[in-house]
């Protein structure tokens, strides 16, 4: 099985090296890293191909221009781009521990969703990796993960379990389980199966949680590997919108509510 990691970057390159540091540690590491840059500056485009020319593992790197939030749109480049038959979504600001990797592999099956999930941790340990050069050791992460905020690891688990109970009783919600886009992974057949991301999400949410549903609807059966796959957040100023800002999410809000969602999009990996 070919691994393809896809990951999606705007502005934060000193992440992206953890991010590849991280996936050059592991104990299956991966054959391939798929990087969509969603119109970054000069300067983080100077140090993606430093990075990509330093790697030890293939990066690709594709681009396009910067006309708001597009994350639904950059991952659907990647998707293209990935030459792997199983694809593995890291956001740039996760890193996975040395058997994450691994873990994915094993879970691995046809018409199966594997969501992830990460701890969390502080800007104070999250600088000290910053200045670990190239790259932490593989007990740099581990002395990492001991430290780090696991709370919501335990929750989301449960939460995991109660709604794929219902979903088996047909009474979960469409999207639900929820898909955590920072740390998922699936075969590449599921996902050209719904076409991909539905690029009609521009702006801050939802994006996530529609390609969930319609995953669902076309017969993938969601899988937690939440404890299992241990992965960080990596810390940094949060740009989700704040409470009293939220009118931002109306327009994909209104998209996501619509009825009789199709489990294939239209606008998506191919444009129908």
């Amino acid at each position: 099985m070919k691994i393809s990691v896809v990951t999606t970057i705007y502005n934060r390159p000193e992440h992206l090296r953890l991010l590849l540091g991280a996936l050059a540690a592991q104990t299956r590491v991966p054959d391939e890293i798929v990087v969509a840059d969603d119109g970054s500056d000069a300067a983080t485009v100077a140090a993606l191909e430093r990075l990509r020319a330093a790697g030890g593992i293939p990066v690709q790197v594709v681009r396009q221009e910067k006309d708001g939030y597009r994350l639904a749109a950059a991952r659907n480049r990647a998707i293209r781009a990935a030459t792997g038959d199983y694809l593995l979504f890291l956001d740039c600001d996760i890193a996975p521990l040395p058997d994450a990797v691994a873990v994915h592999e094993r879970a691995a099956a046809p018409r199966r969703l594997l969501c992830g999930h990460r701890a969390l941790l502080d800007e104070t340990t999250t600088r000290a990796l910053f200045s670990a050069v190239p790259a932490p050791a593989s007990a740099d992460w581990e002395q990492a993960w001991a430290g780090a905020d696991r709370r919501e690891l335990s929750a989301a688990t449960r939460m995991f379990a109660r709604h794929a109970g219902l979903r088996r009783w047909h009474l979960a919600r469409p999207h639900k389980p929820k898909l955590l886009g920072c740390h998922f992974s699936l075969f590449r057949e599921a996902a050209e199966r719904v076409n991909g991301f539905d690029e009609n999400f521009v702006g801050w949410g939802y994006e996530d949680d529609d390609f969930a549903r319609r995953l669902y609807r076309a017969g993938v059966e969601p899988r937690s590997v939440i404890e299992e796959a241990r992965a960080l957040h990596l810390w940094h100023p949060s740009l989700a919108p704040q409470a009293l800002e939220r009118h931002r999410d109306r327009p994909n809000r209104a998209y996501f509510r619509r009825w009789r969602v199709p489990a294939v999009c239209q606008n998506g990996l191919v444009k129908t």
